[in-house]
């Protein structure tokens, strides 16, 4: 999903809140993407120094956000993003807000924003939160496909 969504040009940032997932995307993404960015807490001076190099490259370049939510949670603005893949269950749909918000800042060129969310119905608890997200995207205007 995130490589057709790189294919169709979109700019696209995957959350997590595990760094161990972040890790294991970082290494099955770096073949295939020109310019992956990884955004974490306790990254080094030099990290971060990279991970702006990256950020700021040209809008018809492609270019791959991996982050964990705490990290973009606030603070973090690039309007280029228009696709957000989310990983990782929440149920509180200000953090909901929070996250999809980061798709909403105005760009040339940006037609729409997209929400791709994943959920393991199979678990109670995740199909639960699932169901408050629903509700929680419903409140912010957005359409359930």
């Amino acid at each position: 999903d995130v490589l057709k969504s790189l294919e169709a040009k979109r700019s696209p940032i995957v959350l997590t809140e595990r760094k161990d997932h972040l890790d294991y995307l970082q290494q099955r993404f770096s073949p295939f993407v020109k310019n992956l960015v990884v955004l974490r807490g306790g990254m080094s001076a030099k990290d971060r120094k990279q991970a702006n190099t990256k950020l700021n490259v040209s809008d018809d370049d492609e270019r791959l956000i991996l982050a964990t939510g705490r990290y973009i949670g606030e603070g973090f603005d690039d309007a280029r993003l228009d696709t957000l893949f989310l990983t990782m269950p929440i149920a509180w749909k200000g953090t909901l807000a929070q996250y999809v918000g980061r798709l909403h800042r105005q760009h040339d060129g940006k037609r729409d924003v997209l929400v791709v969310d994943y959920v393991d119905n199979t678990v109670p608890v995740l199909a639960r939160m699932a169901a408050k997200r629903r509700a929680g995207y419903r409140a912010l205007g957005y359409v359930i496909e």
